[in-house]
């Protein structure tokens, strides 16, 4: 697939990871499957780029397709699905 053509659906700027940019993330990703997002170079200070992309796709439930510096491709990550349960026979 080629990510170039996505648009960039969340910024993250000064105010960092917040709930309310968590929770969009979620959403979009949700919405659209994968998403890309960016973040400013100042935020990631102290951390390696590829670290704050971890994080960050660990807090939303997101995996990392791809990253090319401040850019990150996320997609969603269908939680595991519950085993039906079969039904119990019960005798009489």
């Amino acid at each position: 697939m080629d990510h170039h053509g996505l648009p960039i659906v969340v910024r993250i700027g000064k105010a960092g990871i917040t709930p309310t940019i968590l929770d969009e993330i979620k959403k979009q990703a949700k919405k659209r499957g994968v998403i890309k997002v960016k973040f400013l170079p100042g935020h990631a200070t102290g951390k390696d780029k590829r670290a704050f992309a971890q994080e960050l796709a660990a807090k939303t439930e997101t995996a990392i397709l791809h990253q090319v510096g401040f850019v990150v491709v996320l997609q969603r990550v269908e939680p595991p699905r519950r085993a039906a349960k079969a039904p119990v026979a019960t005798t009489l």
